[in-house]
């Protein structure tokens, strides 16, 4: 057997004063297929994952145009499969807020008397010891702890700000596409039926 670079290490290894013993050439070789079919499962995972990606953007676009546009265009909201499937084309709004219009829009939402939305989150982290300072910031919040780094962040939860435009929407009125990105579609809703 050709020694390997990584092999070196079961001929000198000492641990302690005891001399760890080699491995024979049937194990390592048993070894070496349990490590060749750790390799050939993980690509069979890849290969499954990267099948279900595909399968998932196809569904996407079949749910969300193709089947949408073809019951459209013949006035259709619902239809239902012989074996109790049942599809309707449902109205639905999708908003977001991106990194780089977060401030605008927040402040877009303050102005606007709709603040409320907003979660405000504040996280301090102490180190290893600093009990105390934990314990003291929780009796006095209001009070800064100045040596204490924290994080901020302020945010809208997705489903609040999907709630806050689909009123918005059914009211007439919309969202200023500077601060928010908005899309919306009439999707496929599908109710599999049951196997007989």
């Amino acid at each position: 057997m050709v020694k390997t670079e990584k092999a070196w290490i079961f001929d000198e290894v000492i641990k302690g004063k005891q001399k760890v013993k080699k491995p024979t050439d049937s194990k390592l070789k048993i070894i070496t297929r349990i490590g060749e079919k750790v390799v050939e499962k993980k690509k069979v995972i890849a290969k499954i994952e990267a099948e279900v990606k595909l399968a998932r953007e196809q569904l996407r676009k079949i749910v969300e145009e193709e089947l949408p546009d073809a019951m459209t265009s013949v006035n259709l909201k619902y239809f239902e499969l012989t074996d109790g499937t049942e599809f309707s084309v449902k109205e639905e709004i999708f908003v977001s807020i991106t990194e780089d219009k977060r401030a605008g829009a927040l402040k877009w939402l303050e102005t606007n008397g709709h603040g409320d939305l907003i979660k405000h989150d504040v996280k301090v982290s102490f180190g290893r010891g600093d009990h105390d300072h934990a314990e003291n910031l929780k009796k006095i919040l209001g009070k800064s702890f100045k040596s204490i780094p924290y994080d901020e962040r302020m945010t809208v939860h997705s489903g609040t700000l999907k709630a806050f435009a689909k009123e918005r929407y059914s009211l007439g009125e919309t969202l200023p596409e500077e601060h928010f990105s908005v899309y919306e579609a009439n999707i496929a809703k599908v109710k599999l039926g049951k196997e007989k």
